[in-house]
């Protein structure tokens, strides 16, 4: 609930701070005192839109500060952490307007959008007002509401219905639309398929055609190597080895130690003979293959063309041709066929159906029993005679994650009218007491722990302003609430009571708000009653007043 409201700066507010309690707490004052800007001022804090006009004359910026206790709000502390605006029992929300209309925001000391702002605002706080059923007016929150008061797993169980639905049926539109892409597709990786069968290049390693092609390509520089070699090793080396062998073989005889000298020389023999075998077989084979050659002149540019088309080196090729296969594999064999994905839709569909038809029958229920609980406290309220109707018709459309159900608000303000929408309704004041009947009778669901009334009383007085503050009451009994009220038959039955005044000082207009204690709310409730001079009798009415209420 709303703990504290620090304003600055703001309007015609220069410093105030206001600390609020549980229950029903009434703000009164005179006409022009100031009572709407407080509200002003919490709608900007929670995420309304600000402006330069809200600075107050000579000052260059207007700060507003509200806190919220949160100890009994899990889904406000589950979202907090959500966002990484973590908090344990409280939550501070902070907005800066600055005189050239921009302005900033924390929670938490943590910067954020006005966007979130305005997101946890709607957790935290409702205000309501003549202008109340602009939103209430809308059918989604109509039904959002019924849903709300109807509770039960049913809403839940055909969101999840409708999400099932829903991928079967993109599955079906996504299979239908690329069916022509993918024949395309096919087409293409055919084609490119063939190439690499062309090529072959699994069968050789491109490396062997590159060694080859080199080979071939230089046969005749190799020859006349070889045969230089050949020569040098015939008429210079194996000699020398051979003219070394026998002079030292006499000396290992005389001398033991030149044995190894020895073995070296004969290993050398063995080795320059292996030597020029090879270089001799290596040149005998050799020939001039000029068709397979140019074949391998060929074959190397036809894979540098496929590694330029395809962007990706020599080596990768083999990979990617894989890779294609794959591809080309499963467009040809896709997991499920378009009739399968179709039968699999129509079967989803009958399970959203059947869990619509549920939540239906479910809503239909409870929204008689809502009808019946605003029409009951309607009759409070100056509106006898008038009937509430929350209509549930099926709107025949396709699967919605909402349900099948078209929720609407029919009113009959009096006796004899034909029921009319609610956003229809003319009357400000009939539609604010309507609004009333409805947060009592969906206390149980409320959600949002703390609720603003401005002026839902206007146009009502004696009995029924008492019927109306009553109503309040109760309402304050289970969550915070704030009302704003020219009427003291509602001030009276307050748990707590604010009053707005306005002051000039030094040619300066400003406006504070006081607590009021027990004589304070006694005197406050008589100058309601019988304008500014304060009379014994009005103060006695007063007090009977406060008596009054149980």
């Amino acid at each position: 609930m709303l703990t504290h409201l620090h304003i600055r700066h703001f309007a015609i507010i220069d410093a105030t701070e206001i600390e609020l309690t549980p229950g029903m707490t009434a703000l009164t004052g005179e006409t022009g005192a100031g009572k709407s800007i407080l509200l002003d001022a919490l709608g900007l804090v929670l995420g309304a839109r600000a402006s330069a006009d809200s600075v107050q004359q000579g000052q260059s910026r207007a700060v507003i500060t509200a806190s919220f206790a949160i100890e009994q709000l899990p889904d406000v502390s589950r979202w907090l952490e959500q966002q990484e605006l973590d908090a344990q029992q409280e939550c501070i929300v902070r907005r800066t307007i600055n005189a050239n209309g921009k302005s900033r925001a924390t929670v938490n000391d943590v910067p954020v959008s006005v966007q979130l702002l305005k997101e946890l605002g709607e957790k935290l706080v409702n205000i309501h007002g003549q202008n109340a059923h602009q939103k209430l007016g809308k059918t989604s929150e109509q039904r959002q509401l019924l849903d709300a008061y109807a509770k039960g797993s049913q809403l839940s169980q055909v969101k999840q219905a409708y999400e099932d639905w829903h991928r079967a049926d993109t599955a079906c539109k996504n299979q239908a639309s690329i069916s022509a892409a993918r024949e395309q597709r096919l087409d293409l990786l055919s084609f490119q398929l063939r190439e690499f069968d062309e090529l072959d290049i699994g069968s050789t390693p491109i490396a062997d055609i590159e060694s080859e092609h080199r080979w071939l390509a230089s046969a005749d520089r190799i020859m006349a190597l070889g045969n230089e070699v050949l020569e040098a090793l015939d008429t210079q080396a194996s000699p020398a080895l051979t003219q070394c062998t026998s002079p030292l073989s006499e000396l290992v005889s005389i001398d033991e130690r030149l044995r190894e000298s020895l073995d070296l020389i004969e290993s050398a023999g063995i080795q320059v003979a292996e030597a020029t075998s090879s270089v001799r077989n290596l040149v005998s084979q050799l020939e001039h293959d000029d068709a397979r050659l140019a074949w391998l002149d060929q074959k190397l540019a036809a894979i540098h063309r496929l590694t330029r088309k395809h962007h990706c080196d020599v080596e990768n090729l083999a990979s990617l041709e894989n890779t294609l296969r794959e591809e080309f594999d499963e467009l040809q064999n896709p997991e499920l066929s378009l009739q399968e994905l179709e039968l699999k839709r129509a079967e989803l569909r009958k399970v959203y159906d059947r869990e619509a038809a549920k939540l239906s029958r479910h809503r239909k229920k409870h929204a008689k029993r809502l009808s019946e609980s605003v029409t009951e406290s309607m009759q409070l309220l100056n509106m006898q005679g008038g009937q509430f109707e929350v209509q549930v018709t099926d709107k025949k459309s396709m699967p919605e994650a909402s349900g099948a159900d078209t929720v609407e608000f029919l009113v009959s303000p009096n006796p004899g009218t034909c029921a009319a929408a609610l956003s229809r309704i003319a009357s400000g004041g009939e539609l604010s007491r309507i609004g009333l009947s409805l947060q009592l009778a969906t206390l149980d669901s409320q959600s949002v722990p703390t609720l603003i009334f401005d002026e839902v009383d206007s146009g009502v007085g004696g009995a029924v302003a008492e019927n109306v503050g009553r109503l309040l009451r109760k309402v304050g009994a289970r969550v915070q609430v704030l009302c704003v009220t020219h009427l003291p038959q509602v001030a009276a039955q307050a748990h707590n009571h604010l009053q707005v005044s306005k002051s000039v000082v030094n040619g300066i207009t400003s406006t504070c708000v006081s607590h009021l204690d027990e004589n304070a709310t006694r005197e406050e409730i008589a100058r309601m009653l019988g304008g500014a001079k304060i009379t014994d009798k009005s103060l006695q009415h007063a007090q009977e007043m406060l008596d009054s209420v149980s």
